[in-house]
């Protein structure tokens, strides 16, 4: 006899659908930017209809948001273990730009591109990518100190200066690289964090 169907429940189609809808923005934009990724086209590739994207998410823009957050912010704010040193946190976030860069440099250059247009413009995406840097900041900070308190990095510094150094020279670089296809971005990544490495190690 065959085996009949296992029912998902509610919830697991809505997160099934949830998923699929921001795989196919992700591919779209990916594929041709920002515009190419319609309500429309990402319902239509994800195999639901327009009216899905509205359905789960309110707005293309709130998609959108939702894309940013699983394929870069999620991965920037995995927790490490609670052995790591300060200065093995501080360069995990480095690290983990760099991985996305090699894994999917066309979707991570766009959706810098979407953050940076949005800067200034008093939009929700605005606000959001403020914060989003600013704790960007302040979880470079917590690491500084601890690496401080561990030993791993130089107690002597101004902790909060640097942490404001390291953030601005990844931000700095990302947008370059954004208004700039020519820059070497995985090479900035490279300087970004044998610099860090310089300036933070203790002496010796």
């Amino acid at each position: 006899m065959p085996v009949p169907p296992v029912r998902r429940t509610q919830q697991e189609r809505v997160e099934e659908s949830t998923q699929r809808l921001i795989q196919a923005a992700s591919e779209l934009i990916a594929e041709g930017g920002y515009d190419a990724a319609s309500a429309a086209e990402i319902g239509r590739r994800a195999g639901y209809s327009r009216s899905m994207v509205q359905a789960r998410f309110g707005s293309k823009e709130q998609l959108v948001e939702a894309v940013i957050r699983s394929a870069y912010e999620g991965p920037l704010t995995v927790p490490l273990p609670e052995t790591a040193t300060g200065m093995e946190r501080v360069l995990a976030r480095i690290d983990t730009v760099g991985r996305l860069v090699d894994e999917n440099p066309a979707l991570l250059r766009m959706l810098y591109a979407v953050e940076f247009q949005a800067a200034g413009t008093k939009s929700g995406m605005s606000n959001r990518a403020a914060l989003w840097v600013g704790q960007l900041r302040s979880e470079t900070l917590e690491a500084l100190r601890q690496g401080q308190r561990d030993g791993s990095i130089n107690g002597e510094l101004d902790a909060e200066a640097t942490a404001h150094a390291i953030t601005v020279e990844g931000v700095g670089s990302a947008f370059l690289w954004t208004v700039n296809p020519a820059e070497d971005y995985r090479r900035r990544i490279d300087q970004w964090r044998a610099h860090t490495v310089k300036v933070l190690r203790p002496p010796a």
